[in-house]
């Protein structure tokens, strides 16, 4: 195995020392992206809950926002301490790699404990199960996620193959929305609905991300990693100082803020969408996520493409402007709306997120090879915690001020899905968040990007300029 966490930072970034690294093999390709599927699978289906909490266990769309933004928020705090700890772990197996081991048990398992929550007679007690089991689901992506975004960094050098890397988790996130979406919708539909359709699929779902985490968890095992750096332990606090004080990766968690805040937004409210304004079954909820998916998968070729021709930055936002163009889309569409608009609505904003989301994803190897160039600090975990916690945070904005407003235009709850008609404020609120605030949000996102200063051209054009501030007394510190 190799470990060069002691090396010498190297002023080039990207070019120079691309030539020289090996190509990774397509199995690790491969391998690596499946952690995306299981995740995004356990993501997406997790948003399932806000609708099960507020149907079928009884609790207000205001409150179970709450539930849902508490549970983010522990998450994201949580996060960084899981980066933090697996860059100081040692094993046989390496760094990151046992985490997805256990990961991979405890998101399987908290999936199918969430949707097979009992029936609580107060609404107490149903809030007080679901904040537990929420905060356990939030505890076991947090497990596998952190060390496993903390991987792309240590497998290679090459910022053209991380790009190739988060391609293949573009893919496999949008395979990992089907099953989130399209199969856990069509599964409950499967099952005959109702309260025993969402049991049946919290089961079949756990059980299929166990299968596609651990697949992960073995097919990584040649994959190149760096041991823990000689300098010894780097203080916590030392290692957010220095995640602050590294300008794009600031920037590129700010915009990820907004991002993820905008998908949760329009994730949370998808369910509520298809079957409150549409007046579409669950199945149909899973015809629109098996659409997105088509069109991120159909369109990887072309944003690799436009990064590659134009830059990371620009790209971004194409895509975003393209995405939010088409959620606006959706806002005229109302019950009678046919089928073919729907899919050719689904396709459209398929491709535009992929470019949105693999450009954004791309970024994240490259701030954190600048930050082992200005300072030599092995601390590739915290900053993935630090990525994910601002995921978290932005999934809980989405999710909380999904209930809350849901709840301010007078949604009304139910029990054991028992079907209770909604009044017109309400359909009127659900078409709101899905189509406008999540498009606000979205391109909030794409003009804080736009002050991002890394991409390959600023980075050749700088590397000469690097290479002197490198060789200046201290500068390694700077």
């Amino acid at each position: 195995m190799s470990s060069i966490s002691n090396a010498t930072p190297s002023p080039v970034f990207g070019r120079t020392e691309a030539r020289s690294a090996p190509a990774l093999p397509l199995s690790l390709y491969f391998g690596w992206g499946l952690g995306t599927l299981g995740l995004t699978a356990f993501m997406v289906g997790s948003y399932l809950l806000l609708r099960f909490m507020t149907d079928y266990m009884g609790v207000p769309a205001a409150l179970a926002g709450t539930i849902f933004a508490v549970a983010k928020i522990y998450d994201g705090i949580a996060d960084p301490v899981f980066g933090s700890f697996s860059d100081r772990t040692r094993t046989r197996w390496g760094r990151r790699r046992p985490f997805l081991l256990a990961g991979a048990f405890a998101c399987a398992i908290t999936f199918a404990l969430a949707f097979n929550a009992p029936v609580m007679g107060s609404r107490g007690g149903a809030v007080a199960l679901l904040v537990g089991l929420l905060l356990l689901n939030s505890t076991a992506y947090a497990i596998f996620a952190v060390p496993y975004m903390a991987m792309p960094a240590e497998m290679t050098d090459d910022p053209n193959q991380r790009s190739k890397l988060m391609s293949f988790r573009v893919v496999n996130g949008a395979l990992g929305n089907l099953v989130g979406g399209w199969a856990t919708a069509s599964l409950i539909a499967w099952f005959g609905g109702g309260l025993f359709g969402h049991r049946m699929m919290g089961i079949v779902v756990g059980l299929a991300i166990f299968a596609v985490l651990i697949g992960c968890f073995a097919l990584t095992k040649p994959a190149r990693r760096r041991d823990a750096g000689g300098e010894g332990h780097v203080p916590y606090r030392e290692q957010m100082r220095a995640a602050a004080q590294n300008r794009p990766f600031v920037i590129l968690q700010s915009c990820k803020l907004f991002l993820l805040g905008a998908a949760g937004l329009h994730t949370a409210s998808a369910a509520f969408f298809v079957q409150r304004r549409l007046e579409m079954s669950d199945a149909w909820l899973g015809a629109i996520y098996a659409t997105l998916t088509v069109g991120t998968i159909v369109g990887q070729p072309f944003w690799l493409w436009m990064a590659r021709r134009y830059g990371k930055r620009n790209t971004y936002t194409i895509g975003g402007l393209l995405t939010a163009a088409t959620w606006l889309l959706w806002l005229p569409l109302g019950p009678g709306t046919s089928e073919a608009s729907i899919i050719v609505v689904g396709l459209l904003a398929g491709f535009g997120n992929g470019g949105v989301v693999m450009i954004s994803q791309s970024m994240l190897p490259d701030t954190i090879e600048y930050q082992y160039r200005r300072n030599g600090l092995r601390i590739e975990g915290s900053f993935a915690g630090v990525y994910i916690m601002v995921e978290k945070l932005g999934q809980a904005i989405g999710a909380s001020l999904t209930g809350m407003l849901l709840g301010a235009f007078g949604y009304i709850q139910a029990t054991a899905g028992r079907q209770v008609p909604q009044p017109p404020s309400a359909i009127l609120g659900i078409t709101l968040v899905y189509c406008v605030v999540s498009t606000a949000f979205l391109l909030v996102s794409v003009a804080i990007l736009r002050f991002y200063p890394l991409d390959e051209r600023t980075m050749t054009m700088r590397t000469d300029r690097m290479r002197t501030m490198t060789l200046r007394p201290g500068a390694a510190h700077g």
